[in-house]
């Protein structure tokens, strides 16, 4: 062999030859992708009541604004009286109450409810039973048109893994803003309301359970944060208005 050949033959190492990728488990990963699909599939159905009224809130809004805007654009000749009905939905409708003997209506967050009378708040499985069906009225409290405050109370979540079964009323109660109208018919009686104030407390703060004579306000309570029992939420209104019900 030449010095020719030896010079080439040094020239060019042999390379290491790089090892095989390891194989894949495919099998595993579909396993594991199909047991997130499966549970992520258990969640959607909790999340879905909420989504319907967050959804529903927002469309109403968005009506309420349109209808609004179209009222300014052609507002009514002077020589029109204009009647006071709170009764009205956001798009405009008439709001029919579902019970007119004791119901309740907040037209800018869609409720629509029958109120459930003289539910003792301190007894779990009274007011439990209550809730299924409707809104309570605290035993506590006065009824409207009477001289003292109304008291009443309602779920916030029907999340599943919190507390089952509920009916989540007063959920969007937490999207009422001061100056919204809170409107209880009790026997063919509309009794309409001012939202004033806004208020969390703690489950240990439970003066407004005490009858309160003499005070014409209305006071709505739920749990806080939805999905939670460690505060209450309280919206408390003030009556502005009464008038028959057509």
């Amino acid at each position: 062999m030449n010095d020719t050949q030896n010079y080439h033959q040094s020239s060019f190492k042999t390379l290491p030859i790089p090892p095989r990728p390891p194989k894949v488990d495919l099998s595993g990963r579909l396993i594991g992708l199909g047991l997130i699909a499966l549970a992520l599939g258990g969640i959607t159905p909790a999340f879905m009541p909420v989504a319907a009224l967050e959804s529903s809130y927002y469309i109403n809004a968005v009506k309420q604004m349109v209808r609004q805007q179209k009222e300014t654009e052609k507002p009514l000749p002077a020589s029109v009286p204009v009647t006071f009905n709170p009764l009205i939905a956001p798009d405009g409708s008439q709001i029919v109450p579902l019970d007119t003997q004791f119901g309740i209506v907040v037209p800018k967050i869609g409720i629509n409810a029958t109120v459930i009378p003289s539910v003792d708040p301190l007894k779990e499985a009274e007011y439990s039973e209550a809730l299924k069906q409707g809104v309570a009225h605290s035993s506590t409290s006065f009824f409207p048109g009477e001289e003292g405050l109304v008291y009443l109370f309602s779920h916030s979540t029907n999340y599943e893994w919190f507390m089952k079964d509920l009916n989540a009323i007063f959920y969007l109660l937490k999207n009422l803003e001061a100056g919204d109208l809170i409107v209880l018919v009790y026997k063919n009686t509309i009794y309409t309301y001012k939202l004033t104030e806004k208020r969390v407390v703690k489950p240990s703060e439970t003066s407004y359970l005490q009858p309160i004579a003499g005070d014409h306000r209305l006071i709505l309570q739920t749990c806080w944060p939805p999905g939670s029992t460690s505060q209450r939420l309280l919206l408390i209104a003030d009556l502005v208005d009464r008038q028959e019900y057509p």
